[in-house]
């Protein structure tokens, strides 16, 4: 089965109209399926945009699931400012190149791409970037 994982896009009234239960998918709202990642897509940031993943701060889910060790899930979490403005500032051709040298397979690349396009579509409509993850 493995980990599910999404990244989306929301504004703060967005966010609070959906059923974070079902994540975006659920709710039929535009993201990024990246079932399986859970830090690639922090590395694969760092790496393609020449940063140091502890840059990207620690991740923290919203709400009172961080303080309650029962909670199973689902989480939703607001990506740290830098992970987003890096994944926005990734271009296409530096993807490719970085998967050409890494033997990255195609849907790996389309997956970051997609994220970078998404990362760079929410910085342009004020919205912030969510991972949403379920087991």
């Amino acid at each position: 089965m493995g980990v599910l994982m999404d990244y989306f896009a929301a504004t703060d009234a967005e966010l609070a109209a959906m059923d974070l239960d079902v994540g975006p998918a659920g709710n039929n709202w535009p993201h990024v399926d990246c079932k399986g990642w859970i830090l690639e897509v922090e590395e694969f940031a760092a790496e393609i945009g020449g940063r140091d993943p502890s840059e990207f701060g620690e991740d923290r889910p919203l709400g009172d699931t961080a303080a309650d060790p029962e909670f199973e899930g689902p989480w939703t979490v607001r990506v740290n400012a830098q992970l987003a403005d890096t994944l926005a500032r990734l271009e296409p051709a530096q993807i490719r190149g970085y998967a050409d040298r890494f033997l990255l397979e195609e849907w790996e690349v389309e997956r970051l791409i997609a994220l970078a396009e998404l990362a760079r579509s929410a910085a342009a409509q004020g919205r912030a970037l969510y991972s949403w993850s379920s087991l």
